[in-house]
């Protein structure tokens, strides 16, 4: 996995590739600050690598409501070899919270939800390691808005949400001169449950519960990564 990101990333000074894409809405300009919060390796960790994906630009679709990733959004997560297994910790999933949108997303159609509300997406601690990203994350949604509370949350009880991105396309890419991989990621199959802790009905009734079909995340990811042993 680390030659893989090693030979991309160096391929990029090759090809010559250089800054942000036009499409991408959010800055982006890599510091140290991307490695802040990589998880301690394991004891008896091998081979342990931080991974930092940066959201450049994306959407999260909950049935009936999308939210634009309008802020880089950043997942941090270590992965290593223990025992001869290969296993992932996550450090931290941060970013402002996401506003839902209705239109066209990307186009003047876009306009903000009538409702105002936004969500943030936190990890939950599950995750399962993969090739070069996790194959595996458990999510849940916090949707923030006037009069639905501190606590009104999608996939923190009952059901789990839990994402598995898979790869639309991926290239070597220079940020401010930085090596490092460009990649989108979606997942048009997961489930969401019926929000809890709300003091509103609203959420359920403009949101609801979704089959797997239903929903719908892509992102464009700037990946880094850092061995740490």
């Amino acid at each position: 996995m680390r030659r893989l990101a090693t030979v991309l990333a160096s391929a990029a000074l090759a090809l010559g590739v250089t800054a942000n894409p036009a499409h991408a809405a959010n800055t982006y300009h890599p510091s140290e600050a991307d490695f802040a919060d990589c998880p301690a390796p394991p004891a008896g960790a091998s081979g342990w690598t931080c991974y930092a994906f940066t959201a450049l630009d994306g959407q999260f679709r909950l049935k009936n409501m999308t939210a634009r990733v309008n802020n880089p959004i950043r997942l941090t997560v270590g992965q290593g070899t223990v025992g001869g297994a290969t296993v992932a910790v996550v450090g931290s999933l941060k970013g402002d919270p996401m506003p839902f949108v209705r239109g066209v997303l990307g186009t003047p159609l876009e306009i903000p939800d009538p409702t105002g509300w936004k969500v943030q997406i936190e990890a939950t601690g599950k995750v399962t390691p993969g090739f070069l990203y996790p194959s595996e994350i458990g999510v849940k949604a916090k949707i923030i808005g006037s009069g639905l509370g501190d606590n009104c949350y999608i996939g923190a009880s009952g059901e789990p949400t839990v994402l598995k991105p898979r790869t639309q396309w991926m290239l070597p890419w220079l940020f401010d001169g930085v090596p490092m991989l460009q990649t989108k990621v979606y997942d048009d199959i997961f489930t969401i449950d019926w929000a809890t802790g709300c003091e509103s009905p609203l959420v359920n009734t403009l949101i609801g519960k979704a089959n797997a079909t239903s929903n719908h995340m892509d992102i464009t990811w700037a990946v880094r990564h850092k061995t740490i042993q």
